[in-house]
């Protein structure tokens, strides 16, 4: 069965290309464009009252850019509208939404991340069902996509706002000088090889930048996946790897800072989720990092598009498994106890289905998932190749989807806190291997019985 769920998905994603022709007919194929769909249904009477609505989104300077400027497009459109922008970094959102979920203060229209769906759909009252709306066009977004990412305990609770591939994002400049091909398919091994090599040659260059927050979500689970076929835990409730296969993955792990090929962690940790901040990435004496194609315009504004260049995602030397992670890069959700509920759901539409918002946002939020929002870049020019590309790579050979418990926030935190053991040598490899078996156990035991 997930054999043949991976080959849905792969069906329905590779239509979302900009590069293959399935993906401009799919958006032409409801017989209406952008416009219409979202021009009869979301005037409003004349002369309507003022409202004001909040929109919480993170993201990079070049994603706030955007989307203020498509904010600012559809208060033309409908000036008793104002929407107040609510933005940052990623690093504290998701806590920070939880609190205002719970205090009953969230905005009106808020940017979520699929990883965090288990937490919000266990409160699936604060959020609109979309599926069920009206001013919402949903022949736009693939349904395999929403029923893969989207649908929670039994509704939409956000609809995606962009396809999501992942891999390595290069300095050309630097692999030139280090002589490193930049078709390298990139193994942990390898970067631990070469990257040992380049620190070696010049103390001040790293080939590899990871964070905190990196080795949770993108190592813990794409090494035990690579390596074993497998995620460490899964929607069950249960572990799915051995002390001694953890064993060997925190050893690889404590190699890659240990060597110098990646940044000390305590230097990268003061730019978490910002990395692309780091000084050091700045001046070109950093090699690569990994991370979604969402996030690539972010790295490519500080290194240059002409000194840009993408590669497939990092896998284990001699693992089982070879596919790449993928996942909708965010969604957007509309709060239930808004006081404007409809008007939070027809902008929900314009944003994400209309031309013109479209041509505003770009692929800022890497290539959009609704069929009309990709076609208006398509015959205007205007994706980006490199995000074209990683989420090309991508879809050759999806993963599973990640286990959505994998990213519960106490679960996160746990594995976080040992991974810092380990880098930073508080624990050996086997002894946190041991903690986190023990510590993740007694907590999916209590989220389990809190399911039930």
């Amino acid at each position: 069965m997930k054999r043949r769920t991976k080959a849905l998905f792969l069906v329905c994603l590779v239509t979302m290309l900009a590069i293959f022709v399935a993906a401009c007919g799919q958006g032409a194929s409801t017989g209406k464009t952008a416009s219409q769909n979202t021009g009869n249904d979301t005037k409003l009477p004349d002369s309507p009252k003022k409202i004001t609505m909040r929109f919480s989104w993170w993201g990079s300077d070049i994603r706030h850019k955007a989307t203020l400027d498509a904010i600012a497009a559809y208060n033309k459109l409908y000036p008793h509208i104002t929407i107040e922008g609510e933005y940052g970094g990623y690093d504290g959102y998701q806590q920070k939404l939880m609190t205002q979920l719970a205090g009953g203060s969230a905005p009106d229209l808020i940017q979520t991340d699929p990883i965090w769906n288990a937490q919000l759909g266990a409160q699936k009252d604060n959020f609109v069902d979309l599926a069920n709306q009206s001013a919402i066009d949903m022949t736009q977004f693939e349904k395999e996509v929403i029923k893969g990412f989207c649908e929670v305990n039994g509704i939409v609770l956000g609809l995606p706002m962009g396809i999501n591939g992942f891999g390595i994002q290069m300095n050309k400049t630097f692999m030139e000088r280090f002589n490193i091909p930049l078709d390298t398919r990139w193994t942990y091994e390898k970067i631990i090889e070469i990257g040992r090599k380049v620190h070696e040659q010049d103390s001040e260059c790293y080939l590899y930048i990871e964070d905190l927050t990196g080795l949770q979500v993108k190592f813990m689970c794409d090494y035990t996946r690579s390596k074993y076929g497998k995620y460490w835990i899964n929607d069950d409730y249960k572990i799915h790897i051995t002390k001694e296969e953890l064993t060997e993955q925190f050893t690889v792990m404590k190699e890659l800072f240990d060597s110098g090929a990646a940044v000390p962690l305590g230097d990268a940790a003061l730019y978490n989720n910002k990395v692309e901040q780091h000084p050091k990435f700045i001046n070109g004496q950093i090699g690569m990092t990994q991370d979604w194609s969402g996030t690539l315009p972010k790295y490519k504004e500080v290194i240059g598009a002409d000194n840009f260049v993408v590669g497939h995602s990092i896998i284990v030397e001699g693992g089982v498994d070879s596919s790449t992670t993928y996942k909708p890069s965010m969604l957007l959700s509309v709060y239930s106890k808004s006081k404007y509920v409809d008007e939070a759901v027809k902008f929900t539409n314009w944003l994400l289905n209309d031309k013109e918002a479209a041509l505003i946002l770009k692929d800022c939020r890497s290539i959009p998932a609704s069929a009309s929002a990709r076609q208006a870049l398509i015959e205007n020019n205007v994706l980006d190749k490199d995000i074209m590309q990683m989420v090309e790579n991508t879809l050759q050979n999806p993963a599973e989807p990640v286990p959505l418990i994998m990213n519960n926030s106490e679960i996160a935190e746990i594995t976080k806190d040992i991974c810092q053991k380990v880098v930073f040598g508080e624990s050996s490899p086997e002894e946190a291997a041991e903690e986190l078996i023990t510590r993740v156990s007694e907590k999916l035991e209590a989220l389990k019985a809190e399911s039930n």
